[in-house]
């Protein structure tokens, strides 16, 4: 009888560990992860930014007592964010869970299932504004939205050096937008989605055999008018090229991803000493006033004090000109092997990349005459 009683607890404790365990799982799953599983992931194709128009040069009222400095920003750096920007997106997409391969390349990918554009509006290290449009294979746009901010230091001791920005509550904002507009597809949406990017890539590049596949509305909304049958061999084909396009966005990837670890330290620092520059600008004529009463104009202090806003901001940009120089020149070709032949591509990684997509056209072709 004892025995029996002791059963009755062990199995008793073992019902309770096992609800405390899915009570575990679903406390610690976000929800919107919760619901979605590998039939449901989407690949992201982000294009590198438009940097910001060139800045007009304002005329500053004349005052004989002030001498105002003008700080420019050079093209340069304006790169560096245009390829930094998306790239630490792509990571905080990733970190999420919510979407399949997300890619960033140096032009719009004709086979997107999730295309990102970006605009960079304005960056001086204290605001970030980007204009961002988001729009899947259908022609659907998720967003078109301008995302706005000010920088907030921050040091999260659960989160890797990589990850941390002081705008990263704008990336967060973004990627919860695009979850919510995941939330909102059906699986069959999900599936219209993958299908059409498949079929534009095809398209792409061979559109004698898929222009009766996709229709187009005045309003770039783009549909289905029939399917090729499941084992169209034409259709195969394509899905294998588009694998083959993998490999030289692999090659780009890594790229990116070298250039993203070598300029974030410095592009923090330089980031974090434009933040002190508009600070410092903002209340220019107070210092100035403050020092001309403590010191004579032109004495050694303010000489000095002048010198080293200059050398630091001379030092950093020049660090930034020269990562940013040799990550624009791109003059080491890319090797890539295909079908037992050996493909040397040359040029800017947008140059690469389009004599990418016409040699594997060109064997497409080959293949179906």
């Amino acid at each position: 009888m004892k025995a029996k009683t002791n059963q009755i607890k062990i199995a008793s404790i073992l019902r309770v560990l096992v609800l405390l365990q899915v009570l575990a799982i679903a406390v610690f799953i976000p929800p919107a992860q919760a619901q979605i599983n590998a039939t449901n992931y989407l690949d992201i194709s982000i294009r590198i930014f438009d940097p910001p128009p060139p800045p007009v040069v304002a005329v500053v009222a004349e005052n004989p007592g002030i001498d105002k400095p003008v700080i420019d920003i050079s093209p340069e750096i304006r790169l560096t964010e245009s390829r930094y920007l998306p790239m630490f997106l792509r990571y905080r997409l990733e970190d999420s869970g919510l979407f399949g391969a997300v890619r960033v390349l140096p032009v719009l990918d004709q086979g997107a299932q999730l295309m990102i554009e970006g605009q960079v509006k304005q960056s001086d290290g204290a605001t970030l504004e980007v204009a961002i449009v988001a729009r899947d294979s259908t022609g659907r746009i998720w967003i078109d939205k301008t995302y706005v901010g000010t920088a907030v230091e921050s040091v999260a001791l659960n989160e890797s050096p990589a990850n941390q920005d002081p705008f990263g509550y704008l990336y967060s904002e973004l990627v919860r937008d695009l979850g919510g507009k995941l939330q909102e597809l059906t699986q069959a949406q999900i599936i219209e989605i993958r299908t059409v990017a498949l079929l534009r890539f095809g398209y792409g590049l061979a559109p004698q055999f898929f222009t009766d596949y996709l229709q187009e509305s005045a309003t770039g909304t783009v549909t289905i008018s029939r399917l090729p049958a499941g084992n169209d061999p034409l259709l195969q084909r394509i899905e294998q090229i588009r694998e083959h396009e993998f490999l030289f966005i692999d090659v780009v990837d890594q790229e990116f991803q070298k250039f993203f670890t070598e300029i974030k330290p410095v592009y923090d620092m330089w980031r974090k000493f434009r933040r002190e520059q508009t600070e410092s600008a903002s209340n220019f004529e107070t210092r100035e006033t403050t020092t001309q009463s403590q010191f004579s104009r032109g004495s050694y202090y303010a000489l000095q004090e002048s010198y080293n806003n200059y050398r630091w901001a001379k030092i950093q940009a020049l660090y930034l000109d020269e990562l940013s120089e040799g990550f624009a020149n791109e003059v080491e070709p890319t090797q890539i092997e295909l079908q037992d032949s050996l493909y040397k591509l040359t040029g800017t990684f947008e140059q690469q990349y389009r004599e990418w997509r016409s040699i594997l056209a060109e064997l497409l072709a080959l293949e179906t005459q």
